[in-house]
């Protein structure tokens, strides 16, 4: 399976989203959708700057490394038949974030191949370390449980979500009279889409569905 345009919208808006080189929370040369130099090319050095485009191809090239590690997790008969392409999204986001070694060997893959799925997904929150990613994790769960339809996963959220977290930004466009109103479900699905991009065309911002440090300080 490949990671669909919403799932990969999901991880650049849980990664952030940066044309520029910034050191990461370990003080490692980043640029764009969490690119260091260690995912391979291109070497990121002081005073990098990239394209979106150029930021988007980086991010299908780290990204397909770690669709290769889902899928070869998932290598059970019911690990590869059982999974929902909302549920494939939320793995390789986890993956994205943990590294491929991590997932392999994780409770989420291990649980998927016992065909249990619930288990699965309440195993997400087991990587909410530091703090930070509790609400990473919340929204990872509720996209991983969330049917292809569409419908509403019923995942609790932590009504403290972190400022950038999806949770929040759909707080935050409720606020701003959002129509239809949201769900705070933490997932960035086709109406969460929708309403940044609307807010971003009524803030005079690039209405490309990205909440970036622009749109994020627009919200508050």
């Amino acid at each position: 399976m490949k990671t669909s345009a919403l799932g990969v919208q999901a991880i650049a808006q849980r990664e952030g989203r940066v044309l520029h080189t910034y050191g990461d929370t370990r003080g490692i040369p980043t640029i764009g959708v969490g690119h260091t130099s260690a995912a391979g090319p291109p070497n990121v050095v002081e005073g990098m700057v990239i394209t979106a485009a150029q930021c988007d191809d980086i991010l299908a090239r780290d990204l397909a490394k770690f669709e290769d590690a889902v899928n070869a997790a998932l290598k059970t008969p019911i690990g590869q038949n059982k999974l929902s392409q909302n549920a494939f999204d939320a793995c390789a986001s986890l993956a994205f974030n943990i590294g491929a070694p991590g997932f392999i060997g994780s409770s989420v893959a291990r649980d998927v191949n016992n065909d249990n799925m619930q288990r699965a997904a309440d195993a997400f929150l087991m990587w909410e370390h530091p703090p930070e990613l509790k609400g990473r994790r919340e929204g990872e769960r509720a996209q991983f449980l969330r049917p292809d339809s569409g419908a509403a996963a019923g995942a609790a959220i932590n009504p403290q979500a972190p400022r950038g977290s999806i949770a929040w930004i759909q707080m935050k466009l409720n606020a701003a009279n959002a129509t239809p109103r949201l769900e705070v479900d933490g997932d960035l699905g086709p109406a969460t889409l929708a309403a940044i991009k609307a807010f971003q065309a009524n803030h005079a911002l690039a209405p490309d569905g990205i909440a970036g440090p622009q749109t994020l300080a627009a919200l508050g």
